[in-house]
């Protein structure tokens, strides 16, 4: 077949030689950042060395080499050899590196592994060796430019016994100071360029750690749902009840003061439990791990009186040690209970509705009430009340069902009583 595929694979551009990208160097914020980052390693190294130099000379002169300067040593050597080992020194490290170099290594948060400890002592080595090079380069390269740059205004050269003899004319010893001066900063950017290729490699998190990270996203993302329903219940809830009794009371404020005045007293009572719930969720939203209020008893005859005192008919049947219940699991029935009251106050004002909360070898909750399909076959429309409740159950591994259940809307659920510790209601930090 003749002519060129387009499926074919084609070889990537080269890059173009750019002047710019050439002395970019030379005038890069990342260049002096990184020329930063190596001489803050290049002083540690030196105070390394100073603290080595130090032994030993005490060593090399047999006065002094007794056994206090031995234990001495051996002390100062611990010291000296753990502090690549800790994990501030590795989280500060971190830091340094996501400022100065660039780098967008994740910062850590739980206590490293022996792996990552190791990694990070090698990070600390590399980053103490590539500062004491460039500290020294920097120290031997300063006077030399002073002494090229002097010697051209008259000053009398030091020749270092290592420099070419061309170096006698002037225009030579400023061509060789330009040319130094320049090497500095792609010095440094070589220097970068290996830090940031080992960075990831020796910072970053290794498996276990990855792992701990994305269980504590899984768990912050649980509470924070939590949480979510739970707003969206309790204000649901209490603005359905809100809503119907303001009706009331507008439809019998004439006729009925008593009945309305009864109306704007649930209106009144409702906002209040509503406000106490809901600086309940903000207080563990900003404190986490916090437990729920216990002012809140998370009682289903309490729904089923505010319901009632808006107007519905609602019966409730408790079978059972319902209330000596563990408070996780009551405390979903109670969600779930509050839900489908809102839900059949909304769509189904006016039926009876039947709740019955039974304690077995489980918890159970069924909420009933007349229904009847939509005109025309329409899809019923779903908000998120069942999908939270869905999630709210498969959370404690029980089952729900909702839905038509002849001639009537039913929500069913069924708790187990133990529940797992990973059902529990703590927000993670």
């Amino acid at each position: 077949m003749s002519g060129s595929s387009p499926d074919r694979a084609r070889p990537a551009p080269r890059p173009r030689f750019s002047p710019r990208a050439l002395v970019a160097p030379l005038t890069s914020g990342a260049t002096v950042r990184a020329g930063v980052f190596l001489v803050v390693g290049g002083v540690v190294a030196g105070a390394y060395g100073l603290l080595g130099a130090g032994f030993v000379q005490m060593f090399a002169e047999p006065p002094t080499a007794t056994p206090t300067t031995v234990v001495l040593a051996i002390v100062a050597t611990t010291l000296a050899a753990v502090p690549p080992f800790l994990a501030p020194v590795r989280a500060v490290e971190v830091l340094a590196v996501r400022t100065l170099l660039d780098v967008d290594v994740p910062v850590p948060s739980g206590r490293p592994g022996p792996a990552a400890r190791w990694r990070g002592a090698a990070w600390f080595a590399l980053h103490l060796l590539l500062g004491l090079v460039a500290v020294v380069v920097l120290l031997a390269v300063v006077p030399l430019v002073l002494d090229l740059v002097l010697s051209v205004l008259g000053a009398p050269f030091v020749d270092p016994g290592w420099l070419p003899g061309v170096l006698e004319g002037e225009a030579a010893r400023i061509a060789l100071a330009l040319l130094v001066l320049l090497a500095l900063p792609y010095a440094v950017v070589g220097a970068r360029a290996v830090l940031r290729s080992a960075a990831p490699l020796l910072l970053g998190p290794d498996q276990s750690e990855r792992i701990a990270e994305l269980e504590a996203q899984a768990a912050r993302l649980t509470a924070r749902n939590r949480l979510a329903r739970d707003v969206h219940d309790g204000v649901g809830h209490a603005l359905t009840i809100t809503v119907l009794q303001a009706a009331a009371a507008t439809r019998t404020l004439e006729t009925d003061p008593r009945a309305s005045r009864r109306a704007l007293e649930a209106i009144e009572e409702t906002g209040r439990h509503a406000l106490a719930e809901l600086d309940d969720l903000l207080r563990r939203l900003r404190d986490p791990g916090s437990e729920a209020s216990a002012e809140h008893d998370d009682d289903v005859a309490m729904l089923v009186r505010h319901a009632r005192a808006a107007g519905a008919h609602v019966t409730l049947r408790l079978v059972g040690e319902v209330g000596r219940a563990p408070l996780t699991v009551t405390r979903e029935i109670y969600r779930i209970a509050q839900e489908s009251l809102t839900n059949a106050l909304r769509h189904a004002p006016g039926a009876p509705i039947h709740v019955r909360v039974v304690r077995a070898d489980d918890l159970r909750i069924e909420v009933r009430h007349p229904w009847s399909p939509p005109p025309g076959g329409a899809s019923v429309r779903r908000g998120r009340g069942l999908p939270g409740m869905q999630e709210r159950v498969t959370a404690l591994g029980g089952t729900l069902f909702a839905g038509p259940d002849g001639g009537a809307w039913v929500v069913r659920a069924s708790l187990p009583l133990g529940v797992p510790e990973a059902a529990s209601d703590e927000v993670t930090p």
